[in-house]
């Protein structure tokens, strides 16, 4: 048997007991790093736990912060324009300054807690009364933009405050624009109607215009009317329309029955004197003012027999039938002899006639000159019924018979528009070439005279009352200048029409020119020069739209179950050449403001405002017509109304261009101004129907013509998350 071999080597004891040591050691690290990375794990969870905590708070605390905001936002819009509260008193009191350009606070205020009741009690339903909301208004003006009365531009500061007892303070701060917009224009807003372009039928008895003034409490303080000429039709007298050398006129025809207030004094109707009873009785009622029977060899001498007569029909016709009674008896007598051979001599020329002469000899030694004075209308009568359709009166027939063609526009006439009123009672300054229209009946009445021939035979003629026919150029001793004058009135003999005497007579005095022009203050401007104040800039236009259905869809609102029109300073519709903007579904407008139209129509119906003189409404279409619509007979529109254009050449617009009122078969009252282009004959107003304008007070002289406006966009937004 084999014996066994020799045993390996043992390891000694203390190696493996430092190896299982080292294990251990290793496991006891293991273990602590893992407890210290347990600890640091819990430490951190808590740690984000409680950050995501604090950050919704804090958001919270910029909810109420901006809800603050939109509640001061509301308080600065609901008081701007109110002046009995602090920041619409400060407005007011720095728009009265006439401050000048440059950075200034207007108003600044701390808003506590107590004014915020929204935003606190929302804080208190959210965050358990920890925190507390407060705030900062202030109003900036950086800018002045000059016009007839300055506007101004800023910035609406507003800043919220919310503070906690756990965190910062945080505040958030915004911006609005703002606009100090002045409504007013004084240079225009006089004015109770403003008219550039020539109206031919503006006498129009069936279609009125009725003007009601700034009532008359103060004998300086009166409305003013502008009439012009442009487009006057071109005719002989003015070929080049209101462009001749010589402006033509508008003539207001006066209608003394109606309008007997405006004479005074001057109103003494009574009928002619004459010989024929039939004569006095025609023309009763037919006069206003008549001259009693003036002599006329006092002013006989001012005309010569052989000059100044023969052109005169009545005495050409009577002197022929002389002259032909005496050649069929020329021997029959000495005078008719003598009166055959003097026309012989003459070669039958009246003006060479020695009987002729003679006539007017004794004619001029026993004539009586009368004239009075009437109206378009009683020329014109009923129908057929005219008085001077008969003989004695027919020398103004000569007058219209001559203007028919010369110039048709003086042949037109009626009634005078009421611009004082219906009682005739309200100064109203009347601007343009513009004059009062009457018309001058002249005759010389019948007479007989005892005719005879170098002192022989004496014969009773009977001449028959002659007419005094008008004469553009002077023929006769009708026409011709008489001296002495027989009143101030009466320079020539014939009749005619009174048309050299300005409107403003009847209420300013007869020493008041007419004023061609509208007076800025500072000089004259040509009437078709004249447009509202715009801020071409718009810097103070505070909304702009597209287009009407944009404005109506952003301004209209229903309050209380009604349509209301709300106003906020200068709105611009660039357009509304598509679609008209139709402000017939609205009946009521609150607050200040002026719609500009850049091009397009306005429908228009009843509007006035929710608050009396607290609410006005301004309207300006550039290029465009206001056209009158809805249901009714009359329309009321409680508005200042401008629909006139400009063009390249004020002067001469294109015609079919112009701006203005449209009435759509309705009687219109406008309370506040209108001021158009054309009238366009009252085409559209009804036989019947009126266009009164009552100027309104608080237009021509307002307490505060002001709209403040605050943006509808932010300017400016900051948050600040540790304010302390």
């Amino acid at each position: 048997m084999n014996s066994p071999g020799p045993l390996p080597p043992r390891k000694p004891l203390a190696g493996l007991l430092a190896r299982r040591g080292f294990v251990l050691f290793f496991v006891c690290v293991f273990a602590l790093m893992m407890m210290i990375l347990i600890a640091s794990l819990s430490s951190h969870k808590s740690g984000e736990v409680l950050q995501i905590s604090r950050t919704i708070e804090q958001e919270r605390l910029v909810l109420l912060a901006e809800a603050a905001l939109n509640e001061m936002l509301a308080a600065v819009k609901a008081g701007a324009n109110d002046r009995n509260t602090a920041i619409g008193g400060a407005i007011a009191n720095f728009w009265r300054s006439a401050s000048s350009s440059g950075n200034q606070v207007v108003f600044q205020a701390e808003v506590p807690a107590s004014q915020l009741a929204l935003s606190n009690s929302m804080a208190l339903d959210q965050l358990g009364g920890r925190a507390q909301i407060t705030g900062q208004v202030k109003i900036v003006v950086i800018d002045r933009v000059n016009g007839p009365r300055p506007s101004y531009t800023g910035f609406v500061e507003l800043v919220a405050k919310a503070t906690s007892r756990d965190l910062p303070e945080i505040r958030l701060k915004e911006r609005r624009e703002l606009k100090i917009a002045n409504l007013s224009y004084p240079f225009l807003d006089k004015y109770a109607l403003f008219v550039k372009s020539f109206c031919r039928l503006i006498n129009n008895p069936e279609k009125q215009i009725v003007i009601r003034g700034i009532p008359p409490n103060d004998p300086g303080v009166y409305s003013f009317v502008y009439l012009g000429t442009r487009s006057y039709p071109k005719c002989v007298e003015f070929p080049q329309g209101e462009k001749s050398s010589k402006p033509p006129p508008v003539l207001l025809d006066l209608c003394f029955k109606d309008d007997h207030h405006l004479l005074g004094p001057f109103y003494k109707p009574n009928p002619f004197v004459m010989a024929n009873n039939e004569n006095v009785q025609q023309s009763t009622g037919n006069l206003f003012f008549t001259i009693p029977p003036f002599p006329f060899n006092t002013i006989a001498r001012s005309y010569s027999p052989s000059a100044d007569y023969h052109n005169t029909p009545e005495l050409v016709n009577f002197y022929a039938v002389i002259v032909d009674i005496a050649r069929r008896a020329e021997d029959e007598g000495a005078m008719n002899k003598v009166i055959v051979e003097d026309f012989r001599k003459s070669g039958g020329n009246p003006a060479n006639s020695m009987v002729f002469a003679s006539l007017v000899n004794e004619l001029e030694k026993h004539w009586k000159y009368q004239y009075g004075y009437t109206d378009y209308s009683c020329i014109v009568g009923a129908g057929d019924k005219t008085f001077v359709n008969r003989q004695p009166f027919s020398g103004l027939l000569d007058y219209f018979n001559f203007f028919h063609q010369f110039n048709p526009q003086r042949v037109l006439g009626g009634r005078m528009p009421l611009l004082y009123g219906e009682g005739r009672n309200t100064p109203v300054f009347v601007e343009g070439p513009v004059y009062l229209r009457f018309f001058k009946v002249a005759l010389l009445d019948e007479v007989k005279i005892p005719f005879s021939l170098y002192g022989g035979k004496s014969v009773d003629l009977s001449f028959p009352t002659l007419p005094l026919r008008y004469e553009n150029i002077p023929r006769t001793f009708s026409g011709k200048p008489c001296t002495p004058q027989i009143d101030e009135r009466t320079k020539v003999l014939m009749s005619e029409a009174i048309d050299l005497l300005s409107i403003n007579h009847l209420f300013f005095g007869t020493g008041k020119n007419v004023v061609k022009s509208p007076s800025t203050g500072s000089g004259n401007v040509e009437g078709y020069d004249v447009f509202p104040d715009f801020d071409a800039s718009l810097r103070t236009v505070a909304h702009i739209y597209k287009t009407g259905a944009e404005f109506l869809a952003d301004r209209v609102k229903t309050i209380g179950g009604q349509k209301v029109l709300d106003l906020d300073g200068v709105s611009l519709v660039l357009s509304c050449a598509q679609v008209p903007l139709d402000l017939t579904g609205v009946e009521k407008f609150r607050g200040k403001g002026r719609i500009v139209v850049r091009e397009g129509n306005c429908h228009l119906g009843n509007l006035s405002p929710v608050t009396a003189r607290a609410d006005s409404l301004s309207m300006y279409l550039m290029f465009g017509n206001f056209m009158v619509k809805g249901s009714g007979d009359t329309v009321t529109i409680h508005a200042s109304l401008a629909a006139t254009t400009s063009f390249r050449d004020n002067s001469a617009p294109p015609a079919g261009a112009e701006s203005g009122l449209h009435f759509g078969g309705k009687s219109v009252t406008i309370h506040g101004q209108l001021i158009v282009d054309n009238l366009f004959e009252l085409q559209s107003l009804p036989n019947g129907g009126r266009l009164t304008i009552v100027h309104d007070p608080d237009l021509y002289f307002p307490d505060y013509p002001v709209r403040v406006s605050v943006g509808e966009t932010k300017a400016l937004l900051a948050v600040d998350y540790h304010a302390e």
